[in-house]
């Protein structure tokens, strides 16, 4: 990390300063825990906003408070919400997802409904207190209510800043609406001299106007730019900017689209149903208008980006080769300010390895985020055909096939297979039942079959790059035009934006490489693909699991997950001797029973798991929320 990295060290600094921002902002949410606390004796609103460092800090506390999957203690009490997809299972046992909900024991009423997204978020802590979507949210407001008043503060920085301050409200708005649906609306911060707070949910529409409004405001802001200057950058990579209100409102547009909420029936007609009559998790009906604002979103953002000289655009490879194709894709959900990142929020962790916290290095080889083999067989071939080497799973493998061999790189940045030549802290990956990496590490970290690769590697090279989290980058971007075209009716250039993102990993047109799929002409095939597509370059990112959800997907909710076990063919299950050719392998693919989710069962599942619960503690107190369906 850069010394002179400015953010970062603001917000680092920050972290003790408890007597500046203890004592003037704490959590907070909406109803009387809105008003939880006030500016105190020593620290006021008013001393804040007389001194523009002291102002700009306010800010960049806020900055700090967006969502990262791998914020102290995850979502999921150190798993993340991808464990509830079908690409990784977790078996450590202790965390969120094993006890609430691969037994389908969640209940509204219990603390992890709580603190998980509606009042905490993540459970970031920093200084003793807890950053959420309503504390972030309340010290956006008082920022913009305020900051015009700041001295030795230009109107220009005012003006920008109060932008950023929108964005970075509305992707707190967002996290919420893309787990639990619409929201109360907040428009200013509240003091204890209002008299009446009472601020009821809104509507799906409602919340995405909203959302949309607060990014419009920002889009028109002359004062804030379209990107971080190049001589800015190691000072100010991660600041949010025109280009990050432009592509967001893409992302929520295509959240607003999805079958989800854009329906001619609700996702669920479990009771209580009040949500639903509403209008507070679903639009009451299907809007063609809806995918047709999430392609001009995306149009709009790639017209300005041409005319901003194209400085947004995927991270290419500096060699046409594996390891070539593999560093450009790791560069880009990893390195702070390129220009693949269209919003990146920053920790003030340096790296992802933190023994005394819960992250991805710590508990990855206690089994929390295990790959399953549905995921591997998401990857194409290195030619670009879809995966089907399955035939030879449970069999002697006559013919030696290696199905891990020439695959698509990305596979090898996300997960260790057993594949020649693939080392992990300098030797030989051996995954096969005896070998090396079951006596040198605990067994769990094969989880089903296959460590994580993504974010930890092989936890030598780790701490090379501070961390930051790709909330929205180019990869995604791509994929969401993609979408968007083909719901649309554009198939053509729905493939177009789909096949720059695979030729970033020397990958062919999809189409030609998969004939059989016709997908110049069917629709749904495409959109099927592109979700595969989506998989695959964003894994591990918060995508998986948000697109089954969108998209409704329960036969992928519902059937069974798998994982792996791999034999040294001769026999030899231990370790390679020096010297020792390398071996061929049988595959012995097997169900997944440890810590098996319920949804597997007939009848374990039911659709109000596409939306979370909404805390009983806060409906009770009586300002307008309301459950959701099967809660």
């Amino acid at each position: 990390m850069k010394a002179n990295n400015k953010l970062v060290l603001v917000l680092s600094t920050l972290i003790g300063l408890n007597v500046f921002f203890g004592s003037c902002v704490d959590k907070f949410g909406i109803g009387d825990s809105f008003l939880e606390k006030q500016p105190g004796i020593d620290v006021t609103i008013d001393s804040i906003f007389s001194n523009a460092e002291y102002a700009r800090s306010y800010l960049w506390e806020s900055y700090r408070s967006m969502h990262s999957a791998f914020n102290d203690a995850f979502a999921l009490n150190s798993a993340t919400i991808e464990a509830l997809s079908d690409c990784w299972h977790s078996i450590m046992g202790w965390d969120d997802a094993c006890r609430y909900f691969y037994n389908g024991s969640l209940q509204p009423g219990m603390d992890w409904a709580d603190r998980y997204k509606y009042n905490n978020s993540d459970r970031g802590t920093a200084g003793g207190k807890e950053f959420g979507v309503w504390y972030t949210t309340r010290a956006c407001w008082q920022f913009i209510e305020n900051v015009d008043r700041v001295p030795g503060m230009d109107a220009s920085e005012k003006a920008r800043l109060k932008a950023e301050a929108k964005i970075i409200i509305t992707t707190r708005y967002f996290d919420l609406f893309r787990h639990m649906g619409g929201m109360p609306i907040v428009r200013r911060s509240y003091s204890v001299e209002d008299g009446d707070y009472t601020n009821p949910r809104a509507t799906v529409e409602e919340t995405v106007n909203f959302m949309i409004e607060l990014l419009d405001d920002a889009i028109n802001t002359p004062e804030l730019p379209w990107r971080i200057p190049n001589d800015e950058n190691a000072t100010w990579a991660g600041r949010l900017t025109r280009a990050s209100a432009m592509a967001l409102k893409a992302k929520i547009l295509l959240f607003a689209a999805s079958p989800l909420f854009n329906n001619d029936e609700p996702y669920s007609r479990e009771e209580p149903q009040e949500s639903v009559e509403k209008l507070q998790v679903w639009y009451g009906g299907y809007r063609a208008s809806l995918w047709s604002d999430c392609l001009k979103a995306c149009e709009d953002f790639f017209l300005e980006n041409q005319k901003n000289g194209n400085y947004y655009q995927l991270v290419q490879p500096e060699s046409n080769t594996e390891d070539g194709y593999r560093l450009a894709y790791r560069k880009a959900y990893m390195n702070r300010g390129n220009s693949e990142k269209l919003i990146e929020v920053h920790d003030h962790r340096y790296h992802l390895v933190e023994w005394g916290q819960q992250m991805p290095g710590t508990v990855s080889h206690m089994g929390a985020f295990s790959p399953t083999v549905e995921f591997m067989e998401m990857y194409p071939y290195a030619d670009g055909r879809n995966f089907d080497g399955q035939e030879v799973y449970n069999t002697d493998n006559p013919d030696n096939v290696d199905i891990f061999e020439g695959r698509d790189p990305r596979l090898y940045e996300n997960m260790v297979v057993q594949k020649k030549g693939f080392s992990w802290q300098g030797k030989q990956v051996e995954i096969w039942q005896g070998g090396s990496m079951h006596t040198t590490r605990e067994p769990v970290f094969m989880g089903n079959g296959f460590p994580l690769y993504k974010w930890i590697m092989d936890y030598r090279t780790i701490t090379l790059e501070p961390f930051q989290w790709p909330y929205l980058r180019m990869g995604d971007l791509h994929l969401i035009y993609a979408e968007a075209l083909a719901e649309t009716g554009n198939l053509p250039k729905a493939l177009d934006e789909v096949n720059k993102v695979r030729s970033r990993v020397g990958l062919p047109n999809i189409e030609t490489a998969n004939p059989q799929l016709n997908l110049a002409s069917d629709k749904d095939n495409l959109i099927n693909e592109i979700l595969r597509e989506r998989a695959c370059e964003l894994g591990f990112e918060d995508a998986r699991f948000h697109d089954m959800v969108r998209r409704k997907l329960v036969s992928d909710f519902t059937k069974p997950l798998h994982g792996m076990k791999i034999y040294r063919k001769d026999g030899n299950n231990k370790p390679l001797e020096e010297g020792e050719a390398y071996p061929t392998f049988r595959y012995e693919e097997y169900q997944i029973s440890e810590f098996a989710r319920t949804w597997w069962k007939e009848g374990g599942w039911s659709n109000k798991w596409l939306l979370k619960t909404i805390p009983t503690d806060e409906i009770n107190k009586d300002y307008g929320l309301t459950q959701n369906p099967g809660w």
